[in-house]
C-alpha cells in the first residue's frame, strides 16, 4: 500500500529534537524500584564472598590476625570503589550505545521515511494484526513522533530508550555501599580477642547470615521461595569458602612457605 509523504513522522516540525516517550504507569515505576535489588544483591553478595575469600585464604596462609584485618579492609575499600566506578562507567557506556542507536534510527527515518513506516507496519503484522489494522495503528503512531520513535526502538532493537537519558547515581552508590556493608561482615570477628578457630567460625557464620539474608530478601521481592533463594546463595558462598581455604592452605607451600594454620589455633 503506497504511503503518502505527509503521513510519515519527518513532516512533523522539530521531530529531530523529539525524544522517545514511554507511557508511564504506577506499575512501571514500582518495577523500576524493585529492579534496584540487582545492585543490592550483586554488591552485598560480591562483598561478602570476596572478603570471606580474602580473610579465609590470608588467615590460613599467614596465621596473623592483624594481617587478616588489614587485608580485609583493603579489599573492602578497593572493592567498593571499583564496583561503584565500574557500575557508573558501564552504565555510561550503555547509555552512549543506546543514544547512538536512537540517532541511527532517526537518520533512517529521515532518509527513508516510507520504508521505516512500512517496516513498523510489518512488525505489527508479526504481532497478529491484519495489514489494514497494522497500517491504521502505525498511521496513528506517526501523528505522535515521540511514541512512534519509542515503538521503532522497541520493535527493531528490543531496547528501552529511557536508558539513554538515565543519569541516576543511585545505582553506583548503592552497589558500592552494599559491597562495603557485605565486605565488612566477615572482618568483624577479627577485631576481637577470640582464638583463631572461634574467629574463623564466627566470620563464616556472619557471612552465611548475610548471604542468606540478601537471598531471602531477593526471594520475597521476586515472589520466589525466599528460603530456597537464601539457601541457594549460601551454597555458592560455601563453595567460595572451601576453595579459598584450600588456596590459603596449599598455595604457600608452592613458594616454600608453611601455612600459618589459623584454623588449627
Amino acid at each position: 500500500m503506497p504511503i503518502p509523504a505527509h503521513e510519515v513522522v519527518v513532516d512533523t516540525p522539530g521531530w529531530r529534537k523529539i525524544k522517545p516517550r514511554i507511557p508511564d504507569t504506577p506499575q512501571r515505576r514500582k518495577l523500576e524500584r524493585q529492579r534496584s535489588i540487582r545492585e543490592l544483591v550483586f554488591g552485598m553478595q560480591d562483598g561478602i564472598l570476596t572478603t570471606l575469600g580474602i580473610v579465609t585464604g590470608v588467615g590460613e596462609a599467614e596465621g596473623k590476625q592483624w594481617f587478616v584485618i588489614v587485608s580485609g579492609l583493603l579489599g573492602l575499600i578497593s572493592g567498593a570503589l571499583s564496583m561503584g566506578v565500574g557500575d557508573y562507567l558501564g552504565s555510561k557506556a550503555e547509555r552512549e550505545v543506546v543514544q547512538a542507536a536512537i540517532e541511527m534510527e532517526r537518520s533512517e527515518m529521515e532518509a527513508s521515511p516510507a520504508d521505516e513506516f512500512a517496516e513498523q507496519v510489518a512488525y505489527y503484522k508479526l504481532k497478529g494484526f491484519s495489514a489494514e489494522e497494522a497500517h491504521m495503528i502505525v498511521k496513528r503512531l506517526a501523528q505522535h513522533p515521540d511514541i512512534y520513535l519509542y515503538e521503532m526502538m522497541r520493535d527493531e532493537f528490543g531496547i528501552d530508550p529511557r536508558i539513554a537519558d538515565s543519569r541516576d547515581l543511585r545505582g553506583p552508590m548503592a552497589i558500592a555501599a552494599s559491597f562495603a556493608a557485605g565486605a565488612f561482615l566477615p572482618v568483624i570477628p577479627y577485631f576481637t580477642t577470640w582464638n583463631a578457630r572461634t574467629t574463623l567460625v564466627v566470620s563464616l557464620a556472619l557471612a552465611i547470615l548475610g548471604l542468606f539474608g540478601i537471598g531471602y530478601y531477593a526471594g520475597r521481592l521476586s515472589d520466589r521461595n525466599p528460603w530456597h533463594k537464601g539457601l541457594e546463595i549460601v551454597a555458592f558462598g560455601m563453595v567460595v569458602f572451601a576453595l579459598s581455604w584450600l588456596a590459603g592452605y596449599f598455595i604457600p607451600s608452592l613458594f616454600g612457605h608453611r601455612p600459618g594454620g589459623m584454623i588449627a589455633g
